[in-house]
């Protein structure tokens, strides 16, 4: 077995690192709005408007493939657990989960003679991540990772042309809040940030959107 660390949940970046990287990315650079010329319903659509609908849309699936790659892991965590080999010895005080030979070695880097046991280890580990790749193959949990990877790389691309674009009208504006809340009010920093008063100011953009599409 290779010595390396056994990760099962590696860390994806949040959404509020998402935004920021966004927002540093956008700068001075702008899209190619020629977008905003487009027609439907027969009025001219604000680009950013379209760049909202197509990052909710990508959105939406970074979150299903989300929960769906939480639920495999969980079934593979209840039917197989993540693997691990149990180290029991007079001189620890109590049974020890090791994850990974790193962890091994660095436990009997103060318990010398534990490194008779290994190749014990090493086996054990071995024979569950075996276990454990085989229940992941059959259920599509690396391969769900892995798309939800592309979703969000995705959804990424599409915050960055969405705050890249010039807002042309009141519903843009109010698209590009709805983003801004959404993905920035996700984090540590989100209680910390006025949110609540930036989804007032949504509530009236939308309002005066409106009150505007019916005329006077």
């Amino acid at each position: 077995m290779a010595d390396s660390e056994t990760s099962m949940s590696l860390s994806r970046p949040s959404r509020r690192d998402i935004l920021s990287a966004a927002l540093l990315t956008v700068g001075g650079s702008s899209f190619n709005t020629s977008a905003a010329a487009a027609r439907q319903n027969g009025g001219t659509t604000d680009a950013a408007v379209l760049a909202w609908k197509a990052w909710r849309a990508a959105h939406r699936r970074t979150l299903a493939l989300c929960r769906k790659q939480q639920r495999l892991e969980s079934e593979l965590a209840r039917t197989i657990g993540f693997p691990q080999a149990v180290l029991a010895a007079a001189e620890l005080p109590s049974p020890v989960r090791v994850s990974s030979l790193r962890q091994f070695d660095e436990l009997a880097a103060d318990v010398p003679w534990l490194v008779t046991r290994r190749a014990e280890v090493a086996e054990a580990l071995r024979a569950h991540q075996e276990r454990w790749d085989d229940a992941d193959r059959a259920i599509g949990y690396s391969v769900t990772r892995q798309e939800e990877a592309a979703a969000s790389a995705d959804e990424e691309r599409l915050i960055v042309k969405l705050f890249a674009v010039d807002a042309t009208s009141l519903r843009g504006l109010s698209a590009k809040l709805d983003v801004l809340i959404a993905v920035g009010a996700d984090g540590a920093e989100g209680r910390h940030f006025p949110w609540p008063e930036l989804r007032r100011i949504r509530r009236d953009v939308g309002r005066l959107a409106t009150i505007r599409r019916q005329g006077p």
